[in-house]
């Protein structure tokens, strides 16, 4: 288990006022990190503000799923496809070209566009639907940076592929859990940074150590579910006790924590 009392310790406050200073510092920190919970509380310490939080565990959740993504560089998932342009951008779908398989279309949702190194895309639906890592490099992938005001600091950019030629599809098993993976880990992530801006040390370790068995086995079962809403409400009541005067945008970006309570309140055991 994570010794957050000695990474709290050993922490020093940094301002990291765009990602790629933030993923930069990522970078270093994570080559002695060793696994993914201890990751994502070095990782929120590490952040100065809730886009990094939200940067430290989006990582650990992407890895969880997908292990055969490099840490040499920020990732992104991306998944979103346009729904309300007239018409819509078309989504991602693969081809065959010269014998090769390849994926065109767009993903309006990718984030950490400007800093990635590693983009996933899912490309086709349903029994088809396959998961591909690209390199930012890669022919044919454009990517166009977006800021918005929710979480100002991170590139939230679009994707356009455009006859990419792909490559071994990964292990998609894990997928399912990604939407509650993702939560989670931000949860760690955000409770390692509340620490560090004056919430109780004890009750964040506390939270930490509750929610990293959850992460490894997402709960399915009502005993399970229950423990679930039980750290959710202690998560918000940490997140309800910060100062308004926590981190840079703290008013409009603590509905990152805000925003995942509700899901997790009405999550219901699986047959």
């Amino acid at each position: 288990m994570v010794d957050y009392a000695d990474l709290l310790a050993s922490h020093s406050s940094q301002s990291f006022p765009d990602e790629a200073s933030y993923g930069e510092a990522w970078l270093k920190q994570n080559a002695g990190a060793g696994t993914l919970l201890a990751s994502a509380v070095a990782a929120g310490l590490l952040a100065d503000r809730m886009a990094w939080v939200f940067v430290a565990g989006y990582q650990c959740a992407m890895r969880h799923t997908f292990s055969d993504i490099p840490w040499d560089g920020l990732a992104a998932f991306a998944v979103s496809e346009d729904r309300k342009g007239t018409p819509p951008l078309p989504g991602v779908s693969s081809h065959y070209r010269q014998g090769e398989t390849c994926v065109s279309g767009y993903k309006t949702w990718v984030a950490c566009s400007s800093a990635l190194q590693y983009l996933v895309i899912k490309a086709d639906r349903g029994e088809q639907a396959r998961y591909y890592c690209l390199p930012r490099q890669t022919p044919g992938l454009t990517l166009t940076d977006k800021y918005g005001d929710f979480l100002s600091e991170m590139s939230q950019g679009v994707a356009q592929l455009e006859n990419v030629v792909v490559p071994q599809p990964l292990d998609a098993s894990r997928v399912r859990d990604f939407g509650i993976r993702e939560s989670l880990y931000i949860y760690i992530a955000f409770c390692a940074w509340a620490g560090s801006r004056g919430a109780p040390a004890a009750d964040c370790e506390l939270l930490i150590h509750g929610l990293a068995p959850l992460v490894e086995t997402p709960p399915t079962d009502a005993e399970g579910l229950a423990r679930l809403r039980d750290l959710d409400n202690a998560v918000q009541n940490l997140r309800l006790g910060l100062s308004g005067s926590s981190s840079p945008s703290w008013e409009q970006d603590q509905r990152l924590i805000a925003m995942y309570s509700p899901g997790m309140q009405k999550r219901q055991p699986s047959n």
